[in-house]
């Protein structure tokens, strides 16, 4: 183990090397294209190239340079670490907020992702931005524990325009708990695209078109109570193929909403 960490800190206490090592990779093959390439200084290449092939993850012939199949290797694991640190790091205050279904991702998808928190002159932040992205989407799934008023009276109205094509899935004993006449009826008119789940829903997610949707919630200073504590928004392909995994996966264990099933107030 000690042999495998001087080996990373080999690598990772010079950012040179990884450039050099990259560049050869990528198919730079003399020290002037490496040098061309990354920018790197003439004697830093052929420290940087020496040292490579020393370690047998570079060769060469002549004024002609390789990346061996341990390079490769070595590169290719150094890169992934990195971009999963990345992204570890531009997550680093929503860590302690991330549903556990989240972490089944490689977290380098979110190094680009976007985090809207509550501020103290906008504490409806994350909601306003989720709100922005309904009224703009053309498809829109939904899975949740509950779902606010504000949400389901716009997603009503827009299904009800031909604007919106809407699947949403919700805990039953939410709906079940339902009593006020104005939300029974929002819920009666997308009756139609609702399916029920019996049991815990453990997180909450949106697809908004090719955009996947997280909320962060946590528990109230009471430690009972839900708080939004902010919204993941990613447009990676590997985050919003992952939502819509999920999605599937409840829709298919859940039943359809019947209008008869609304409590009537």
């Amino acid at each position: 183990m000690e042999d495998a960490i001087a080996e990373i800190q080999f690598l990772a206490n010079s950012s040179n090397r990884i450039r050099v090592l990259a560049a050869v990779a990528d198919g730079a093959t003399t020290r002037r294209e490496v040098e061309v390439e990354t920018g790197v200084a003439r004697s830093t290449v052929a420290r940087a190239l020496d040292e490579a092939e020393d370690r047998h993850w570079v060769g060469s012939e002549g004024s002609r340079y390789w990346v061996t199949p341990s390079g490769e290797a070595r590169l290719t694991a150094f890169r992934s670490y990195l971009a999963r640190t990345e992204g570890m790091q531009h997550l680093d205050d929503a860590f302690e907020w991330l549903p556990d279904p989240l972490h089944d991702l490689d977290f380098r998808h979110f190094r680009d992702a976007d985090l809207t928190y509550p501020t103290p002159d906008n504490p409806t932040a994350p909601h306003d931005r989720a709100l922005a992205l309904l009224r703009e989407a053309d498809t829109y799934r939904s899975l949740t524990e509950n779902a606010p008023p504000e949400y389901m009276r716009l997603t009503r109205d827009r299904v009800a325009e031909g604007g919106l094509t809407f699947e949403g899935v919700v805990e039953r004993s939410f709906v079940e708990s339902l009593t006020d006449p104005d939300r029974l009826t929002v819920w009666r008119d997308v009756a139609h695209r609702t399916w029920l789940y019996d049991g815990d829903v453990p997180l909450n997610l949106q697809v908004a078109d090719d955009t996947a949707l997280v909320w962060l919630c946590g528990e109230g200073s009471d430690g009972t109570e839900t708080v939004v504590q902010g919204l993941l928004e990613s447009d990676e392909p590997a985050v919003v193929s992952w939502a819509s995994s999920v999605f599937e996966e409840f829709r298919a264990e859940a039943e359809p909403l019947e209008p008869t099933e609304l409590a009537t107030a």
